[in-house]
Parts: C-alpha cells; sequence; structure tokens
C-alpha cells in the first residue's frame, strides 16, 4: 500500500512527532505476541512480514517495499497484539509517529482523518485481491502472477521466501520456474 503520498508529506509537515528510524537486516519491525508501538513508512528497503505455525513453520503474509504504510493493524485498531512479525529483509529508511500519537491525529483533524480512510480503502482492495489470487489461481498461475505484478521485487527476494508467499514449497516453485523458463 503506498502510503507515501504528497498528502502524507504536507501532512508530516505539520507534525514534529514524524521521527526518521532505521532497520538493518534480520532486524524486527514487529514481532509476533507484541503490540505495535508505532506507524511507519517505508522509504527504502524492504520487510517481509510472517506468520510461524506451532511446529515452527513459516508463512510469508506479505512484502512491504518503498511507499508503503506498515501499520500493525491489531495494535491500531484494537490494541491488541500482533499475530505476526514484520522483519528487514533489505536495510530499510523508514518514518515513524506512535501509534497513539497517529490515533490522536486521525481522531483530530480531518485531513488525517481523509489520509487514513483512503490507506484503509487500499488495504481492504489489496486484501481481496490476495485472497483471490490464492485461493483461484493454481500454483503455476500464481508464479506467473507474481512475475508480471511484482519484476522489480523479484531479483530482490530470494526464492524460497517467493515460495512462502505464493504457498507452495521451494521445489515445486522451482520447478514451475523452469518449466516457465523464469530467471
Amino acid at each position: 500500500m503506498h502510503g507515501i503520498t504528497a498528502q502524507l508529506r504536507q501532512l508530516q509537515k505539520q507534525h514534529s512527532e514524524f521521527k526518521p528510524f532505521q532497520l538493518m537486516v534480520g532486524e524486527h519491525l514487529f514481532s509476533s505476541g507484541n503490540k505495535a508501538d508505532y506507524v511507519y513508512w517505508l522509504e527504502q528497503g524492504l520487510l517481509r512480514a510472517y506468520f510461524v505455525t506451532a511446529e515452527g513453520k513459516e508463512f510469508t503474509k506479505e512484502f512491504y517495499w518503498e511507499g508503503d504504510v506498515i501499520y500493525g493493524l491489531s495494535s491500531l485498531l484494537s490494541d491488541e497484539a500482533l499475530p505476526y512479525s514484520v522483519v528487514a529483509i533489505e536495510d530499510c529508511q523508514l518514518q515513524r509517529i506512535p501509534v497513539k500519537e497517529y490515533r490522536r491525529l486521525i481522531d483530530n483533524d480531518v485531513q488525517w482523518t481523509n489520509y487514513h480512510h483512503q490507506q484503509m480503502e487500499q488495504h481492504i482492495l489489496v486484501k481481496e485481491r490476495k485472497e483471490a489470487f490464492l485461493l483461484l489461481q493454481n500454483p503455476e498461475q500464481r508464479v506467473m502472477a507474481f512475475y508480471r505484478n511484482f519484476p522489480f521485487l523479484v531479483p530482490r527476494i530470494s526464492g524460497y521466501l517467493i515460495a512462502s508467499y505464493l504457498g507452495m514449497t521451494p521445489i515445486s516453485y522451482s520447478r514451475i520456474k523452469s518449466r516457465l523458463k523464469l530467471t
């Protein structure tokens, strides 16, 4: 979700609560079981959100790249701990604001309310499209769609993580990739 917009830049100038934040490869932005204390805007880098089963198996929920806003919605909307973690897979430059301050802004400033509303609409659309993508397409179609829709991510993400996002094993992903002659 591309949350870094001209509208956001204008709004940020009006509030000193926004602070730069760095995250290095392998460091966690959010950890499962904890609440998110900040809302983040990713200016540079790449992050991965993932779930871990009781058996230790990881499933990639999504990737965040330049321009994305990272909310930790369970914490933002209902003050609950997150059921997933977010880790840097590249060094990252972000802007952040405390969740409490963000809530105050969206509750009291119509411009922030409008920005937040637009972001939530985008979030819902992205989630609905991903559900259809995972449920209605076979593995080969999912690989082709990933390469078509996210060609800029393919060289930045390992095959193991792409397979995890696409809901398949790395071996299946590799075989499909070879069959489709994808690099």
